[in-house]
């Protein structure tokens, strides 16, 4: 069953043939990376200038699932219900931190017990609470039915309906399953449509140009640019542009790129990509002690209310950094300001914060605080139960911010830092326990990273002292040098902030992982050109963000598909 839905909706388009082998596995045509990890044979591996490429290849045709997220807004537009609910969903499975890979992306049978009852309930609701917005008409008849069929079907796929889809929507309005009922009809017309592929996959096949390669419809680039830059399905504005065929020029694509960017939900989604790069998630699943962090625990808010907090500060900082501010790389590692509450600046101990709302603080030139390697969710995600970890934070910016991956321990290795461990830091403690066996060789790649951090506790409270010693927070980026061949050392969060701003290899990295976002795969072998243009574009030019973000979407990929080869994730 973990294909079932998938090879239904590829039959729904008339394509199982092709795009699936003997073995029923679904398929793509580029070797999507199941993996773990930054690195690998063929895949984008970022350095200092990413070679050029003429040829853009096609991308991979796929069938992209609606995430969680994604599937809750799309209800939110399309039903006019505001936060639907579908706690009942699976959570999604992540890759790299993102939660839209095509590789990892299945459904199965608790997603279809969930689709159903979720589409059911919501259906009824929305004939309670919505039903003058989604019936456009007065009378209740078949005219109206076929109305209905048509303008609600339309935006439920994202696509017109074929005749074969309105004789079959249009059966389920007769007196027999309704009982003469029309908002019967209605009812079970939105339940069918919410559990159909067509619904719950978004479509990126494309169609067949004659010479082996497939273009994608006005309609599929309409959905393709409205998830990518607003998380939901297509709005007015895209489904005429659709209608009209404008979406099959690139000045069309660009015009609705910039458009969609600058919308308030534009903004969200663009901090949705740093909560999943960042990996910020881990910080509502952390749990503290109470007797090593007392000051979580005496600010009079609960932990939830803290982390609430720190959620806004980043989703703020971001945002004002790529559409407000200078709109540069360098400003989410150099910003000399944060955001936050009353409640969050006292916690951090800065003055100058009143009342609830989130607003923009100065921290100085002489702040330890200050950019994303200092954020809240961070540092308190990127921690142990009782104290700091500079592995956890020193390997997450190794592996997700520098894109070098570092293997993981031995299945033999116990990694617990226990509390007896000799020394009375915990880069002491860290330090005696790595410094011998096979210990030595991953954590020198992580752990100087990490001591640059050792400023913050695990509850990201700055400090000075560690159990009552002075804390070290000098290191060093070992196995990279800087563009004179020198050693990248630093002390404090300042320093390391710098340097990791100012290495090419992280502006690469941020491109190869804003792909993976925005495409739904990794790039690897002819599909890294792409990526290496976009590299190319934030190193040798310097894009300002957004820029760099509608190029993603003007690139020959981005609209055009090749032949499907069999590929096991």
């Amino acid at each position: 069953m973990r294909t079932g839905l998938l090879l239904a909706a590829l039959a729904a388009w008339g394509c199982t043939a092709e795009l699936t082998g003997s073995s029923g596995k679904t398929n793509t045509d580029a070797p999507i990376d199941g993996g773990s990890g930054s690195g690998g044979s063929g895949t984008t591996v970022p350095q200092d200038v990413a070679p050029d490429c003429t040829d853009e290849s096609p991308s991979p045709r796929i069938l992209r699932q609606l995430t969680r997220s994604e599937y809750g807004r799309t209800l939110q537009d399309l039903l006019s219900l505001p936060n639907p609910d579908i706690t009942a969903i699976p959570p999604d499975p992540q890759m790299r931190g993102f939660t839209n890979n095509v590789a990892v992306a299945f459904v199965d049978e608790q997603h279809l017990d969930a689709y159903s009852t979720v589409g059911a309930a919501l259906a009824m609701k929305a004939i309670q609470s919505s039903y003058a917005k989604l019936v456009p008409c007065a009378t209740e008849d078949n005219a109206c039915a076929a109305s209905f069929i048509e303008s609600f079907g339309l935006r439920a796929f994202r696509r017109p309906l074929t005749d074969a889809e309105k004789t079959r929507y249009l059966a389920l309005f007769d007196a027999a399953l309704t009982g003469g009922q029309f908002k019967t009809g209605v009812e079970l017309t939105i339940r069918s449509l919410l559990i159909s592929p067509s619904f719950l996959f978004r479509s990126e096949l494309g169609k067949d140009d004659g010479q082996g390669h497939f273009t994608l419809t006005p309609y599929e680039i309409a959905s393709a640019l409205s998830y990518l830059f607003l998380g939901t399905m297509p709005d007015a504005a895209l489904f005429e542009a659709a209608k009209s065929g404008a979406l099959a020029n690139k000045s069309e694509i660009e015009a609705q790129a910039r458009r969609l960017l600058a919308d308030e939900r534009g903004r969200t989604e663009i901090a949705h990509f740093f909560y999943e790069w960042l990996e910020s998630p881990r910080a509502y699943v952390a749990t503290k002690d109470q007797a090593a962090f007392p000051k979580l625990f005496a600010t009079g808010e609960s932990i939830n209310t803290i982390r609430a907090a720190m959620r806004e500060e980043q989703d703020k900082f971001v945002t004002h950094v790529v559409f407000d501010s200078t709109k540069k790389f360098d400003e989410l590692f150099n910003a000399t300001y944060t955001f936050a509450n009353a409640d969050l600046a006292a916690y951090y101990g800065l003055p100058g914060a009143a009342g609830q709302g989130t607003q923009k603080l100065d921290l100085g030139a002489n702040s330890t605080r200050g950019g994303l390697l200092t954020l809240g969710m961070f540092l308190f995600g990127h921690a142990r139960t009782t104290a700091s970890s500079p592995t956890q934070r020193g390997h997450m910016i190794r592996a997700n911010l520098l894109c070098n991956d570092i293997p993981p321990p031995p299945p033999n290795v116990d990694t617990a830092i226990a509390p007896a461990m000799p020394g009375n830091t915990t880069r002491q403690q860290i330090l005696s326990v790595t410094a011998n066996g096979s210990c030595p060789a991953c954590h020198q790649l992580q752990d100087p990273i990490g001591f640059g951090l050792e400023g913050f506790d695990g509850a990201a409270v700055s400090r000075t002292l560690d159990n009552g010693e002075l804390v070290d927070t000098s290191g060093a980026i070992n196995g990279m040098t800087g563009p004179q061949g020198e050693a990248l050392t630093f002390n404090g969060p300042r320093e390391l902030s710098k340097l990791v701003a100012a290495n090419p290899r992280a502006r690469s990295c941020f491109t190869t992982n804003y792909y993976r976002f925005a495409r739904g795969f990794d790039a690897k072998g002819v599909d890294t050109c792409a990526v290496n243009r976009l590299t190319n574009d934030l190193v040798k030019s310097d894009v300002e963000l957004p820029e760099l973000f509608v190029r993603l979407a003007l690139q020959d990929s981005f609209t055009q598909r090749r032949s499907a080869e069999v590929v096991q994730p």
